[in-house]
């Protein structure tokens, strides 16, 4: 969509690490809940210039599709969403399987990989995907 290879983070970066094989299989597992989120998925990754995979993955990997939750919650109640975002810094807006969450998550996504970058501009984009 005209925007450049090193602002986009696509799935595609990670298939050379080990665990993106397991991370695939257990998405699959998950396609049938992951289909409920796949027109907000989309939207955010186009807004945050994200590969839907990528988002998809994470949301299968932290609450496998919301699988996990108790009305968004992780058992120890310390982590919310889909994403499973927690912690004391963080303003928590939005019900736990909304868009409005879901780009939040990946908003605090895209800030760590920037982060990584900006301190390891000499890494591959692969290691600073890791």
């Amino acid at each position: 969509q005209g925007k450049s290879k090193d602002r986009c983070v696509s799935l595609s970066a990670f298939s050379y690490t080990t665990g993106y094989t397991i991370v695939r299989r257990i998405a699959e597992a998950d396609i049938v809940r992951l289909r409920k989120y796949e027109i907000p998925i989309k939207r955010v990754a186009r807004r945050l210039c994200l590969d839907p995979a990528l988002i998809a993955g994470i949301i299968s990997q932290e609450s496998r599709a919301g699988l996990l939750l108790d009305n968004g919650w992780d058992q120890g109640r310390h982590r919310y969403g889909l994403m499973q975002l927690g912690g004391q810094q963080q303003h928590l807006y939005g019900l736990w399987d909304s868009e409005e969450h879901i780009h939040q998550g990946s908003t605090v996504l895209v800030l760590a990989i920037n982060d990584v970058r900006a301190r390891h501009p000499t890494w591959t984009w692969d290691r600073q995907l890791r």
